[in-house]
C-alpha cells in the first residue's frame, strides 16, 4: 500500500504522546505498536518487496516481539519500565527505522512460501499466543496486591463520628460490626453482606462526657464471618481527660511567673 509509510509514522508519533491519552486510547495504540508496526518496518528494510502477504505478516509479528523484548531490557537498565517509557521507546524505534525502509516494489522479491505444515504450526502458535494474551489481560484486571477490609472511625462534628468499612477481599463477605465503650455496647450490627468493592457507613453519636477527668475510649470492632479464625479489626477514638481547675491555675502560674533576673 502506498500509504503504509504515513500510517506507520502516524502511529509512531501518536505513541510518543500517548501518555496524554485516556487508557482505552493507549491500549488501542499499544496493540499494533507491540505486535506489528516496528517489525513490519524492519521487514521493509531487510525485504523491501511487496505485497504484505502471510509470510511477511508472520515475520513482522516475530520481529516486533523481538524488538519489544530488547526494548524492555533497555528500559529496565535506565529505570523507565513504565507506560511512558514504553511509549517513548517503541515510538522512537519505529521512527528511527522508517527512513531506511524500502516501500517500492522494484525487485518484486517475495519471501519463501509457507507449506501446509507451516501454516498449521502458525495457526496453533497464534491460538496459543492469543489465549495467553487474553489470560494475562484477565489476570491484570482481576489482580490486586492485597486483600483486606478497610475500617474507619472519624470525627463528624461534636460528639458525632462516622464509622464504616469497605470490602476489598475480591469476594462477597458477611460482617459483624460493633461500637463499644468501657460501659458496654453503644451500637451493634450483624450480618452485613457486602460485595467486593462495596462500602457501609453510618454516623453515630458517642456518649462523650464533658469535663471528664479520665480518658474516654470508644472502639469500633469489625469481624468477617468468612474468616472465623481471625480475631477481627479494631479502631478507636480517644478523648483525652479534661484538666482540673487546679491544674489549669498551676500551669498558668508556671507560665507567667517572672524570673529573678526579670525582677531585677
Amino acid at each position: 500500500m502506498r500509504n503504509d509509510p504515513q500510517i506507520c509514522a502516524t502511529l509512531a508519533l501518536a505513541t510518543l504522546i500517548s501518555p496524554l491519552f485516556p487508557e482505552p486510547a493507549r491500549i488501542c495504540l499499544a496493540v499494533p505498536m507491540i505486535l506489528f508496526v516496528p517489525g513490519f518496518v524492519a521487514t521493509k528494510i531487510a525485504f523491501p518487496g511487496l505485497p504484505l502477504d502471510l509470510e511477511r505478516f508472520a515475520l513482522a509479528v516475530a520481529a516486533s516481539l523481538a524488538i519489544t523484548v530488547l526494548a524492555g531490557f533497555g528500559l529496565d537498565k535506565i529505570a523507565m519500565l513504565k507506560p511512558a517509557g514504553w511509549s517513548i521507546m517503541m515510538g522512537s524505534i519505529t521512527l528511527l527505522l522508517l527512513p531506511f525502509a524500502g516501500w517500492s516494489d522494484q525487485t518484486n522479491e517475495r519471501l519463501p512460501r509457507f507449506t501446509k505444515r507451516d501454516k498449521r504450526s502458525l495457526i496453533g502458535a497464534s491460538a496459543l499466543a492469543i489465549s495467553a494474551l487474553l489470560l494475562s489481560g484477565y489476570g491484570y484486571v482481576r489482580h490486586r496486591e492485597f486483600r483486606f477490609s478497610e475500617l474507619w472511625m472519624v470525627p463528624a462534628g461534636g460528639s458525632l463520628y462516622a464509622v464504616g468499612f469497605s470490602n476489598k477481599q475480591l469476594r462477597p463477605s458477611t460482617y459483624d460490626f460493633d461500637v463499644l465503650s468501657k460501659q458496654g455496647t453503644i451500637a451493634s450490627w450483624s450480618g452485613i453482606v457486602l460485595a467486593d468493592g462495596e462500602t457501609w457507613q453510618r454516623v453515630i453519636e458517642l456518649p462523650i462526657k464533658a469535663n471528664f477527668p479520665k480518658e474516654q475510649r470508644f472502639i469500633a470492632r469489625l469481624r468477617d464471618r468468612s474468616d472465623p479464625g481471625i480475631e477481627g479489626q479494631k479502631v478507636w477514638a480517644s478523648i483525652p481527660p479534661a484538666k482540673s481547675t487546679e491544674q489549669q491555675l498551676q500551669i498558668t502560674a508556671e507560665v507567667h511567673q517572672p524570673t529573678q533576673e526579670g525582677v531585677r
